[in-house]
Order: structure tokens, then sequence, then C-alpha cells
């Protein structure tokens, strides 16, 4: 029996090897870093000494923070995004780079990070990489770091791919990712659900951290 979530991941990949996708969300960023957005007041609770960008892309929301981090890593599964990211930062000494399998952070310590952050991608994965990505995330921060994370809550469609839903939401429920980090040692600090004008409680933002051993 193949391995049906192995065979998704890939299908998904495929869409953003090249995807035009990347310029035009160079023209969205209000969404996350405008003063009265959702995510900013959250992501302000991130301590950035050493932070770790899940599904970088092609470095839009790492350029934001760049000046503010000590050391930032920049992760995606999309080798080319990696390499113009690299092209993108190239004169500066703070940024590391991984190319990853699409649910771990390969390269990345055992506690060694003070956050982990991942926006507008997440929500196309499938769930059980997020579940994985939930796992890995307790794994690499120290404790009482912290992760905020963009996910889906669109609970329909099960067993579908994710082409089918709105906005290419992938089948995820915020309460369930605020469970199962739980289970794994991350502590929910705030949580909120995103609405879109066209599509209410689409999206989750979740703000965790890692509890002490």
């Amino acid at each position: 029996m193949g391995d049906r979530n192995a065979e998704m991941r890939s299908a998904i990949a495929q869409d953003w090897l090249d995807a035009p996708y990347y310029k035009d969300a160079e023209g969205w960023l209000d969404t996350f870093w405008a003063p009265g957005s959702a995510f900013l007041p959250m992501f302000r609770q991130l301590d950035l000494t050493r932070v770790i960008e899940l599904a970088c892309g092609r470095g839009r929301h790492a350029e934001r923070i760049l000046d503010e981090a000590g050391e930032i890593t920049l992760v995606d599964l999309v080798a080319r995004n990696i390499e113009l990211c690299r092209e993108r930062f190239s004169a500066r000494e703070n940024v590391r780079y991984v190319v990853n399998s699409g649910n771990d952070l390969p390269g990345c310590e055992d506690g060694g990070y003070s956050a982990v952050f991942c926006y507008d991608a997440m929500v196309h994965f499938e769930l059980l990489d997020v579940i994985s990505y939930l796992r890995e995330t307790r794994r690499v921060l120290r404790p009482g770091g912290r992760a905020l994370l963009h996910v889906s809550n669109n609970m329909q469609n099960p067993g579908g791919f994710y082409h089918q839903n709105t906005h290419w939401r992938n089948f995820g429920s915020l309460a369930v990712f605020l469970h199962v980090a739980d289970r794994l040692g991350l502590a929910c600090l705030e949580q909120q659900v995103v609405d879109w004008p066209e599509a209410p409680k689409l999206d989750g933002v979740m703000l965790l951290e890692r509890r002490p051993d």
C-alpha cells in the first residue's frame, strides 16, 4: 500500500515550484505586518534571538525581521525558493538556509531556538504534516521558546484534495492542532480564528510555548 500522505505532499509541492503567487504575495504583506493585523501582536511576543521561519517561500516575511533577528533559519521544501533566498539575502550574515522534506526541520538542533513561525503556508499542508511539524517545533524550541503558526481551520471536504477547497485550504482544525500541541508539550498562550470576507473562520493562528521538561 502506498503512502497516501506522501503522495499528497508531493502533489502540493509541485504547485509551488515556480508559482506566480510568490510575486503577487509580496503585495499582500499588510495582512500580517500592518498595525491592526490579527497576527502582529502575537508576533511581537516572540523572542527573535534564534528564529526559524518554516516554509519561507522567497523571503518576503523574513525581510521584515532581518534587522531584529539575531539569527534566522529559513526552511522550505522547494530548493529553488532557498536558492532565491540566498540571492536575496546574500549580504546578510545572520541567515541560515535549510531544504527540508515537507514535514521536518533537519539540521536544527534540539532545544536550540527561541522561536518558530510560519505564515500563509501551513494552511495548505496535509493535516498529518502539520502534526509532524508540531512535534518538530517542540523538539527544536528551548524551554519557554514560542511558536506562531498560521493554520487551516477548514473542516469541509475530508479526504479531498486542497485544490477543491476555498483558497486551497487543506483539511484542518485549529481545535485539533491545539489539542495535539498540548499533548506534545506546547502550551497555548493565545489563539484566534481568522475570517476572510468570503470565508468566515477559514483559518486559525496559535501562539504556543514549549513547556519546561
